[in-house]
C-alpha cells in the first residue's frame, strides 16, 4: 500500500509518524517551504519562537503520547494570568486558588453581579465536564446547538460574564468573537483552559520541538515546495495527487488540510459532505513577536488578555519566556495577537508599521515595555478553527459518509475532532486507521 499526505501540519506530520510505525509506504506533499504549518518553529537570534500554537492541557491525550513516543519531555506551565479590569491587570493563578479567590473577593477584578454569574458559569461547566473532552469530542455532540458560545454564556451566566472573563477567554483562545464560535466547543474550552484545575503543558523547548521530532521522524518522505493541485477520484477512489510535476500515484490519499483547502483539492467531493466541510470557518490573526531584555507581563504571569469593552485591536500578549525558558531571551519572549476582524487590516500594512502599532498599543496597558531587541511579525489567514454551532455534528456526519462514498481516501486536520493540536494529531492518526482498516477488510 502507498499513501500521500497532503500537508505537513499538526495532522500531516502525525498521520506520517503512523503510517511509519504501521511499515506503510507514504509521501508527505507539503506546499510551503518548511513543514509544521500552524505548529511551526523559526529560529531568531538563538530564540525558538512558536509561530502558532503554544501549549497543551493535561487533557491533550494524542499530543501527550506523541511526545513520549519521541523522546520529546514536557513541563508545566505557570497558569498565573491577567485580565484587563478598572485600570490594571488583575491577576488569577489555577494553581492558586486562594489567590484567586482573594482577587474575586476584593472586587477589584469584577463587579459584584459579574462575580456571581461568573460562579453560575464553572458550576453549569462542571455538571458536563466529562463531555467537554479533547480527547473524546464524541459525548460534546450533545451540546453541538445552532447557536454560539456567546448566546450560551448570556444564557447561563449573564451579559458581564460575556464581556469580562468568560467571553475575554474565548476571544484569546481562538483569536475570534464569542459570537462566531459553537457553543459545543467554547464550552470545552472554557472548561479545559479557564475553569479546570488541570495543569497546562507544553514541551520543555516549545511547540517546535515537538514539531522537530515529528518532521525528523519522516524528513525522508516529506516533499517540501510540493502544491498539490487537485486530489484525483477516478471511479469512486482516490488514486493520487496531482502536482505542477505531474501525479503522485496512491493507493490512499489523506488530505491533512484546513477544510477551505480541503474543498479546493476535492471538488467532485458528494454534495453532503462538502456541506459539511462549508460549514467549518477559521479567525484570522497577525502576531508580533518580540524579544525583550526584560520582563513585561505583571506579577510573573505567562498570559494576559484584553476585554472587547477595551476596544483594542490587541486581544492579548503572552511571554514565552515564562513557559519555555530555555530558548527565550532571559528578559522575555512577547507574544501579542490581533482579534480577527483587525488582522486583515493590519495584514495590509508593512511590517515595520505592524511592529511599531503593536508596540505602542501594548505600553497602553504595560507602560515599562522596553524596547525590543528584534520583532517579527506573523500573519495568519486561517488561524484558529471556530468550529460553529452545528458543525462539529455535521463534521462527524460526513467522515462517516466519507468511508462509504469514496475509497481510499481520508481528512484529517483540527476541524475532524475537537479542534486543537490534539484534535489534529488525533485526526492524522485516526486517517491511518481509516484507511488501513479498509485496505485490510477488502
Amino acid at each position: 500500500m502507498r499513501v500521500v499526505v497532503v500537508g505537513a501540519g499538526a495532522a500531516g506530520l502525525s498521520a506520517a509518524w503512523a503510517l511509519r510505525k504501521r511499515g506503510v509506504d507514504f509521501t508527505v506533499l507539503e506546499a510551503a517551504g518548511h513543514a509544521g504549518g500552524r505548529i511551526a518553529v523559526e529560529e531568531v537570534e538563538g530564540c525558538r519562537i512558536d509561530t502558532g500554537a503554544q501549549v497543551f492541557t493535561a487533557a491533550y491525550d494524542t499530543a501527550l503520547r506523541l511526545c513520549r513516543e519521541l523522546d520529546v519531555p514536557v513541563r508545566a506551565v505557570s497558569r498565573r494570568a491577567g485580565i484587563w479590569s478598572r485600570g490594571g491587570f488583575r491577576v488569577f493563578d489555577r494553581h492558586d486558588k486562594w489567590r484567586s479567590l482573594r482577587t474575586l473577593l476584593s472586587l477589584k477584578a469584577l463587579p459584584p453581579k459579574s462575580l456571581w454569574q461568573l460562579i453560575r458559569l464553572e458550576r453549569k461547566l462542571r455538571r458536563h465536564a466529562a463531555d467537554l473532552s479533547f480527547g473524546d469530542p464524541s459525548r460534546a455532540l450533545a451540546h453541538d446547538a445552532d447557536a454560539s458560545i456567546a448566546d450560551w454564556i448570556r444564557s447561563n451566566a449573564g451579559l458581564e460574564s460575556l464581556e469580562g472573563l468568560a467571553g475575554t477567554s474565548i476571544r484569546a483562545m481562538t483569536l475570534g468573537e464569542p459570537e462566531d464560535v459553537g457553543t459545543a466547543y467554547g464550552m470545552a474550552l472554557l472548561w479545559g483552559f479557564t475553569f479546570e484545575s488541570a495543569d497546562m503543558l507544553t514541551p520543555e523547548q516549545g511547540m517546535g520541538q515537538l514539531t522537530q521530532a515529528l518532521v525528523d521522524a519522516a524528513a525522508d518522505r516529506i516533499r517540501l515546495s510540493a502544491k498539490a493541485e487537485r486530489i484525483v477520484i477516478r471511479d469512486g477512489a482516490a488514486v493520487g495527487v496531482q502536482t505542477d510535476a505531474g501525479v503522485v500515484a496512491a493507493d490512499g490519499v489523506i488530505c491533512a488540510t484546513p477544510a477551505t483547502e480541503a474543498r479546493r483539492l476535492l471538488p467532485d467531493l458528494p454534495a453532503d459532505i462538502d456541506c459539511a466541510l462549508g460549514r467549518v470557518t477559521y479567525s484570522s490573526n497577525c502576531r508580533v513577536v518580540f524579544g525583550v531584555n526584560r520582563p513585561t507581563l505583571p506579577d510573573g504571569c505567562y498570559f494576559v488578555a484584553l476585554p472587547r469593552r477595551e476596544e483594542s485591536f490587541v486581544v492579548s500578549y503572552s511571554d514565552a519566556a515564562v513557559k519555555s525558558p530555555q530558548v527565550a531571551p532571559s528578559g522575555g519572549l512577547i507574544h501579542a495577537e490581533s482579534a480577527s476582524g483587525r488582522a486583515e487590516s493590519l495584514s495590509r500594512l508593512a511590517d515595520a508599521d505592524v511592529r511599531q502599532r503593536f508596540l505602542d498599543e501594548i505600553r497602553r496597558y504595560s507602560p515599562d515595555m522596553p524596547e525590543p531587541r528584534f520583532a517579527r511579525v506573523y500573519h495568519w489567514k486561517e488561524a484558529v478553527c471556530l468550529m460553529p454551532g452545528g458543525a462539529l455534528t455535521a463534521i462527524a456526519r460526513a467522515r462517516r459518509r466519507l468511508r462509504e462514498q469514496v475509497r481510499g481516501l481520508a481528512l484529517a486536520g483540527d476541524y475532524m475532532h475537537m479542534p486543537s493540536v490534539n484534535g489534529a494529531a488525533a485526526s492524522g492518526i485516526a486517517a491511518v486507521d481509516d484507511l488501513v482498516g479498509a485496505v485490510s477488510s477488502t
